[in-house]
């Protein structure tokens, strides 16, 4: 019996467990859910003004900012590193340098499948790809993910799950500085002042380094401010501003021995690629206590991301000048309301436009000799969702509906076209979660849901003349359950599946065009942990495999029929240890193991891209200070990044063993 078989069983074996836990009479018991927190559960929350949501259940986790201050790095989305089941992509090529991934699709930017969220404003790109780097590390309050498809707030690249990251609005004062490998510098700073019913908070943060590999200097820059006024005790109005601005050069692409023989080398054909980009942000807030039952909620936002780059990607290919301008500007609102103490209702509205403009040219040496693409295009997605929550002692069962539509056209200023975006109509995705509390420290969860593949690029909009197509549907399903034998450890154990059919992905020879996969299947489980053992030690981990699998690719791609789609590793595991030696002093590991993967759906001869990685940290604290040493990559493990170009792999290598020292005053 293989892997998946076993786990067709396991989850077989959950369902009937289930079904007989609800014919079992169970007395009254604490509400529990299925939700992971790494790290010290602190409500430092200025806002009295939290909205209530119907529950979710499942694989959700959250970081908090105990374990997220002390990490250093050149893109934000390695904050997320810590989470059961995710895995990376590390292109290292400036700044297009790492995406992330979860629930059997790959993080190759070709299928966007992640919902991305600051402060709950939605942050990806037009293609899907997430941007994120606009906060730094000192601003993070925390990070919640949710994995699978049955979350009804979002509709837009929200295909596998979503992740949110939360800035902070707390009381503090904090300046850091930082110097360390690759003559690496940066400064951070935060002031945060709560009054009875006015808060304001600012940030800034820089930072400077050569990087690991030549031609790869990276140099950043962020500032934001937030102020929260509070005229009444039932409701609260915001604004949120941020600037961000990230220059970096870009190492190019090795051969699979130069790469290994040398792996901080650059290639000399990349010795030109260089790239930039911005972010503007803002956005307002509203939130409102209407009575003892209803709640309502607004966001409105405005932000523009910038993307700028040379690229050549091999010796015998020429140098690309890419130019990507995205202006996004929405309005997110959400209601909710206590109809009883067992009922709740949830609805939401939510509009994005979008005015973008993508264009190529052929570069020499960064000098323009012709126009390869040009596209200026609108994208507007409209969408709601409605869901109804039942609770009542042990049992917890919420369902309802997601709706999405598309408009938009593009102009194509080199062929003179314009094209309208693909009629789909309205996209309708139920939704359902269901828990149970077998006892006070166990649970049996089960989610539903039914998501859908966003259409992005030029053949996302079709002609008089082209056939319309229809959307890929996802539909998933997700069974387990959460142990908390005290109130300071957690387990939980997953087992889910999702299945498409007409699955599409962009080719990759730089048309915008795309391919139509067939249908596909992915499923896997999960395992994760965190424990606080004593007053001393903590320990989390987690062990996740999955498995996508190409089943039926249609006549002109039958050779990879029940091949293993291309990016996606068997399994990732992550260990992490923390030791307090004394109140002031702390030691902490933490490891990840990543698998290879295959880096084509046709041709599977071997696997590339393992990661395999130690890190260590040490603080300490001295009255308002705190000194800090980090090494990461602790052993100095060969890692890289796998790209198939043609028949040939070109390789890009990951960051050797870097040191840091820091120091940190709260005033």
């Amino acid at each position: 019996m293989n892997n998946f078989q076993q786990n067709k069983l396991t989850t077989t074996l959950i369902a009937i467990l289930g079904l007989g836990v609800l014919n079992t009479a169970v007395a009254e018991s604490k509400q529990n859910d299925s939700t992971i927190t790494i790290g010290e559960v602190i409500n430092v929350t200025t806002s009295k003004h939290v909205q209530k949501q119907t529950s979710l259940v499942g694989a959700i986790d959250i970081i908090s900012r105990d374990q997220l201050q002390n990490q250093h790095t050149n893109v934000t989305v390695d904050l997320l590193k810590k989470t059961p089941g995710l895995y990376f992509s590390r292109f290292n090529q400036g700044i297009v340098s790492t995406d992330v991934a979860m629930r059997g699709f790959n993080a190759e930017g070709s299928m966007p499948h992640v919902k991305m969220l600051i402060d709950g404003i939605p942050s990806n790109l037009h293609v899907g790809l997430s941007e994120m780097d606009a906060l730094f590390p000192m601003e993070v309050e925390s990070i919640e993910i949710v994995k699978g498809n049955h979350d009804a707030r979002y509709g837009l690249h929200n295909l596998a799950g979503n992740i949110n990251l939360t800035s902070r609005r707390d009381d503090a004062k904090e300046i850091e500085l930082l110097v360390g490998s690759f003559n690496t510098s940066e400064a951070q700073a935060y002031f945060g002042d709560v009054q009875d019913n006015f808060s304001q908070h600012y940030f800034v943060g820089t930072r400077k380094t050569d990087g690991y590999r030549d031609n790869s200097d990276l140099n950043k820059h962020t500032l934001s401010a937030k102020w929260f006024y509070q005229p009444s005790d039932t409701m609260e109005l915001g604004l949120i501003a941020r600037y961000f601005d990230y220059e970096a050069d870009a190492p190019g692409y090795l051969t699979e021995q130069v790469a290994k023989q040398a792996p901080e080398s650059s290639a000399d054909y990349a010795a030109y690629d260089k790239g930039s980009k911005q972010t503007r942000h803002l956005s307002a807030h509203l939130n409102n206590q209407i009575n003892d039952i209803w709640h309502v909620s607004a966001k409105v936002y405005w932000q523009q991301f910038d993307r700028h780059r040379y690229a050549q990607f091999t010796a015998s290919s020429t140098q690309q000048e890419r130019n990507e301008q995205d202006i996004h500007s929405g309005i997110i609102l959400q209601a909710s309301g206590e109809l009883s103490p067992n009922w709740l209702l949830t609805l939401g509205l939510d509009y994005q436009s979008q005015e973008n403009i993508n264009q190529r040219f052929t570069t020499v040496k960064r000098v323009r000799q012709g126009n390869r693409r040009d596209w200026q295009f609108d994208y507007d997605n409209y969408g709601g969702f409605t869901q109804l929550q039942y609770r009542q002692g042990p049992l917890l069962i919420s369902g309802g509906l997601r709706f999405d539509g598309f408009s938009g056209d593009l102009t194509d200023g080199i062929k003179g076209q314009t094209k309208r975006l693909n009629d789909n109509d309205i996209t309708v995705q139920p939704k359902l979660n269901f828990l149970y509390d077998i006892n006070d420290s166990l649970n049996f969860f089960a989610n539903y849901g039914e998501s859908f593949q966003a259409p992005i690029g030029s053949k996302a909009y079709v002609g008089p003349d082209n056939k319309h197509y229809k959307l890929s549907i996802n539909t998933g399903v997700e069974a387990g359950f959460t142990w908390m034998p005290t109130s300071t450890a957690t387990a939980r154990l997953s087992v889910w599946q999702q299945d498409a059919r007409n699955e599409l992905t962009p080719k990759t020879d730089g048309s915008g065009d795309f391919e139509n996969l067939g249908k596909t299947k992915r499923e896997g489980w999960e395992l994760s942990s965190y424990v606080d053992l004593n007053d001393s030690w903590t320990i989390f981990g987690s062990y996740a495999q999955q498995q996508a699998e190409l089943l039926e690719p249609g006549e002109k791609q039958a050779a990879s029929k029940g091949n293993t789609l291309a990016g996606v590793p068997d399994y990732t595991a992550t260990l992490g240890l923390s030791y307090r030696v004394t109140d002031d002093f702390v030691i902490s590991t933490f490891a990840n193991k990543q698998q290879a993967y295959y880096v084509s759906n046709v041709y599977q001869e071997r696997k590339y891209g393992a990661v395999d990685t130690v890190d260590l940290s040490l603080s300490y604290a001295l009255d308002n200070m705190d000194l800090g040493l980090s090494v990461t990559n602790l052993f100095d493990t060969y890692q890289d990044y796998v790209y198939l170009l043609g028949q040939e792999t070109i390789h890009s290598p990951s960051d050797g063993r870097a040191i840091s020292a820091n120091i940190s005053y709260q005033f």
